[in-house]
């Protein structure tokens, strides 16, 4: 297996990671968290999801050890699900991602090839701590004897923490920003074309398209990049072609993914200041001009202060909604929140007026915003997919009814 943990990019990594290896015909697990739309596509095989006919064959077949194990969560039965899945379907390899942290998450029970850790910020500080030292302290949990450990771009703090940790462990300890350099070559609305060489080695310039947009992704890459190259290490045959067409046909939605609709959309997951703050890059980027739209849905124990210093400013009017959730914030708590910006807001009960007001709202000229939560950007983008079902540049090759 492959163990990813991180704040930022661990799902994107993952999935990238995944579609890499399946191009080299391997058989690939993937599990993830949260989904999208379905629970289903936590677990994934050679890029397709569990069929809900084997996902009730697994629930009957493990209820009784279920059931009988004390204070089980729902995110521990997934694991199970999933780990049962991959052993049942014969893969050759399975990447999973960790849901929350890393020493105590449900995922660490593997000895993984290898292990990566990406960049890692402020979230869940109420169960991670509330500094960047004690959230790495948390990731490095994953860190296992003589296991190579990746580290994507760090803060000193963390990669302070990964470092001895590593040490300790004795496990090679691989950091990106002193294996890779890269640059942008073009970025449009469907993905972003770049070269990476290694350090020292400019001449042998290797040049790959991915369908994710924002020059973090390109950073996330090089996580992969080391990834693969510690597996091809240890025996594994990944061609460059390989990486090529896996990097070209990654599927991960809902990060900064475009729908080409009047006026535009973009989707993104973003649930965190840092993840925001890159996310406005990619707006700088590709809309310098254009008047935004905000669409903004969150849980109560994100940073919502944060999140708003990165987009409010930059926002003609922002729809405030919610999903409905237990955690989610109520439209009018987040208004309170909002009243500290100079931003026009309009509250929401729902998703589907949330998105209505923002189109009257952005008319021709303008373009809209979803972001705050993954539950936000998903039920917007369900909402989009099926007023506007060819849409997106990016054919999700998910069946839903199988």
């Amino acid at each position: 297996s492959v163990h990813i943990a991180g704040t930022k990019g661990k799902g994107s990594v993952a999935a990238m990671t995944e579609s890499v290896i399946r191009s080299t015909g391997h058989v690939t697990g993937l599990f993830t968290s949260p989904h999208l739309h379905d629970l289903r596509e936590r677990i994934q095989v050679n890029g397709e999801m569990i069929s809900k006919k084997s996902f009730a064959k697994l629930l009957n077949d493990l209820q009784l050890e279920i059931e009988s194990t004390a204070n089980i969560t729902y995110y521990e039965i997934m694991t199970i699900l999933a780990m049962e899945y991959f052993a049942r379907q014969n893969v050759d390899i399975a990447i999973l991602e960790v849901g929350l942290g890393g020493r105590l998450d449900a995922t660490n029970v593997v000895t993984p090839k290898v292990c990566a850790i990406t960049t890692i910020s402020y979230d869940h500080m109420d169960l991670l701590g509330n500094t960047i030292a004690e959230i790495a302290t948390e990731k490095a949990g994953i860190i296992k004897p003589n296991v190579p450990i990746v580290s994507g771009p760090q803060l000193d703090s963390a990669l302070t923490v990964l470092s001895q940790y590593a040490s300790a462990l004795n496990a090679p300890f691989i950091e990106t920003t002193k294996e890779w350099r890269w640059e942008q070559i073009a970025s449009d609305l469907s993905g972003q074309t770049f070269s990476i060489w290694r350090i020292g080695q400019k001449q042998i310039k290797v040049r790959h398209r991915i369908p994710l947009l924002g020059k973090h992704q390109i950073e996330n890459v090089t996580v992969v990049m080391s990834i693969i190259e510690q597996l091809s290490q240890q025996g594994w045959n990944i061609p460059q072609s390989a990486i090529s067409q896996g990097l070209k046909q990654v599927n991960w939605p809902a990060r900064c993914e475009i729908f080409q609709t009047k006026p535009p959309i973009l989707i993104d997951s973003s649930h965190n200041r840092a993840s925001v703050l890159q996310l406005t890059k990619v707006l700088d980027d590709l809309f310098p001009q254009q008047k935004r739209v905000l669409v903004f849905g969150s849980m109560s124990d994100k940073d919502i202060t944060g999140m708003f210093t990165e987009l409010l400013p930059y926002c003609s009017h922002t729809v405030l909604s919610s999903t409905g959730m237990p955690r989610s914030m109520k439209p009018d708590e987040l208004e309170t929140i909002s009243a500290d910006y100079n931003c026009y807001t309009t509250l929401a009960s729902n998703t589907e007026s949330a998105l209505d007001a923002a189109e009257k709202l952005a008319g021709n000229e303008g373009m809209i915003v979803v972001t705050g939560s993954i539950t936000i950007a998903a039920s917007i983008r369900l909402l989009i997919t099926r007023k506007h079902p060819y849409s997106t540049l990016h054919s999700s090759k998910q069946s839903y009814e199988k």
